[in-house]
């Protein structure tokens, strides 16, 4: 038998014993080389890293500034038409008033004229006629309201020059946009038309209209001098709330005082 415990016999196995020591290998059943060292076996691969998704898109509402709106009117034609062309006395004006496209754009119903006589002690103002109106403005149910004020306040309707910002009515109107595309300076003209003592416009809407900014001023600016100036609540609001009417009506002495 060779010896393979000992050190001088280590290097002189011959072919045949190199195969028997395999074969007995083969037999006991290990027919594979083993190590102590670790190789990793179990350890799963990294797999490359995949790009975060990108985050939901979110839609956020333009906030329209005041500049934006101006460069947004600045888009669409003037309202009124050239200017030169604006009527220079009230008879016509009542023309162009049932007649200019641009003052009646996206409004489905008729157009209501306005009524009255040039040089009335009081013009009255609304946004834009009521639903109630056809021929006449102000003939509806919030005109009887305005009808009551007046015989309280000791005016004749024929003494009151009825009017409105817009000849029909339009849904949900943005009075600062119409201001800026011309509907104040066509408003201003109106008025310097009509020549009343006073104007009391009902709304606070109309402020774009007749004031410079927020705070209502108390005269109204013409090229033809100044005219008094007074802004109401809204017709509907007066209508259904007793404590608006009396803190109007207050307003109303001491503007008339």
């Amino acid at each position: 038998m060779t010896k393979l415990d000992t050190p001088q016999n280590a290097g002189a196995l011959s072919q045949h014993d190199l195969a028997g020591v395999l074969d007995w290998w083969r037999e006991a059943g290990v027919d594979c080389s083993f190590a102590d060292d670790a190789e990793g076996w179990l350890e799963i691969p990294e797999e490359a890293a995949e790009p975060a998704p990108p985050p939901p898109k979110v839609d956020v509402p333009r906030r329209v500034t005041p500049l934006q709106r101006a460069l947004d009117g600045a888009e669409k034609p003037a309202i009124g038409g050239a200017r030169d062309n604006w009527p220079s006395d009230l008879a016509a004006f009542e023309s162009f008033w049932l007649t200019e496209p641009s003052l009646a754009e996206g409004a489905l119903s008729m157009r209501v004229p306005p009524r009255g006589t040039s040089g009335a002690s009081l013009m009255v103002l609304i946004p834009q006629p009521e639903e109630e109106d056809r021929e006449s403005l102000l003939s509806g149910r919030l005109g009887a309201l305005v009808g009551s004020f007046l015989r309280a306040a000791g005016l004749d309707e024929s003494a009151v020059y009825f009017a409105s910002a817009l000849p029909r009515t339009l849904p949900l109107p943005d009075w600062a946009e119409l201001a800026q595309r011309g509907l104040a300076d066509v408003t201003r003209h109106h008025v310097g038309l009509a020549k009343p003592q006073r104007v009391l416009a009902f709304g606070r809407g109309l402020m774009p209209l007749l004031s410079q900014g927020d705070t209502p001023a108390p005269m109204l600016s013409l090229p033809g001098g100044e005219v008094p100036l007074m802004i109401a609540p809204r017709l509907d609001r007066l209508a259904r709330m007793p404590g608006h009417r009396k803190h109007f009506w207050t307003q109303w002495l001491e503007w008339t005082a």
